[in-house]
């Protein structure tokens, strides 16, 4: 899988959407195009500024940002990519 591989599903914690993230797009993109509000910078995985919550589901991490113990409870939006259905506390 790469940046723009399988599309997945995000479901979002707080706002109560879910996101469908279509191959192409980063998952930054569709929150952005859904109406939620995020901060983000770089887009290239590297600054952290994109970072959510993670709560259930796979993430394929493609970031350069977070720690391996850190990558179980959390996803950097603009480049890493969920596996099937996530849930994301945003």
């Amino acid at each position: 899988m790469s940046l723009f591989g399988e599309p997945f599903t995000a479901r979002c914690r707080k706002s109560g959407t879910t996101v469908e993230v279509e191959e192409g797009q980063s998952l930054l993109q569709a929150l952005l195009d859904a109406g939620i509000p995020m901060d983000y910078s770089c887009e290239g995985g590297v600054c952290g500024t994109c970072i959510v919550p993670l709560v259930a589901g796979e993430v394929e991490h493609m970031d350069e940002f977070l720690m391996d113990d850190e990558k179980e409870t959390n996803m950097i939006t603009c480049v890493s990519r969920g596996i099937g259905e996530i849930e994301i506390d945003v």
